[in-house]
């Protein structure tokens, strides 16, 4: 599956509107439910402003080449990540399951978030010594570290990885405005759909 290659400006508006089955009664009370497996997909709604022609032309011809119907990966604004020897907990000897976490962003106030959405799963260290993958340890896609058994005490656990959300879209209206010589602007609404 292709990968849409261009960057969106700052400003991009992510909305969601989840899919509800609704029941409605006379006495105003109402009954809901979610509509599917995933009723929350994302839209997006993108800019692409000042772009020289050639640059705008290449995003019309990827989006016309989909034609509305043929999904293609899209990453999420802001949503790239990577830490280098990032530190996820420290054994007793009892525990054997850790979260992989990370910076929601670099520098500022540290808020963490599960890390997620990696393209080669994270290398883990104990102590600095990295472990092989699968041997000693099993890494979900939620980031769940399970080790087969518990870290000695006082073990530093970290990790080094990176990873992005890499959302599966359509694009069914997308426009271009001329704004001046070789300055264009293109606007498109990116849908997401089931994987």
């Amino acid at each position: 599956m292709q990968r849409f290659p261009f960057a969106a400006d700052y400003g991009a508006q992510q909305q969601a509107q989840p899919r509800i089955l609704k029941a409605q009664f006379g006495d105003g009370y109402a009954q809901r439910a979610e509509d599917g497996i995933r009723p929350n997909l994302q839209r997006w709604a993108l800019q692409f402003n000042t772009r020289r022609k050639a640059e705008a032309d290449a995003i019309d011809a990827f989006l016309i080449a989909h034609r509305g119907a043929l999904p293609f990966e899209f990453v999420a604004p802001t949503s790239a990540w990577a830490v280098t020897s990032f530190r996820f907990g420290t054994g007793d000897g009892a525990r054997t399951q850790f979260l992989l976490e990370r910076p929601l962003a670099p520098g500022g106030p540290v808020e963490l978030v599960p890390a997620t959405g990696w393209g080669a799963p994270p290398v883990l260290f104990r102590d600095g010594v990295p472990l092989v993958a699968g041997t000693g340890y099993v890494l979900s896609s939620s980031g769940l570290v399970t080790f087969a058994a518990a870290p000695e005490a006082g073990a530093v656990l970290t990790f080094s990885g990176a990873g992005e959300r890499v959302l599966r879209v359509v694009c069914e209206a997308w426009s271009t405005s001329i704004k001046g010589f070789n300055a264009h602007d293109v606007s498109a609404e990116f849908h997401e759909v089931m994987a």
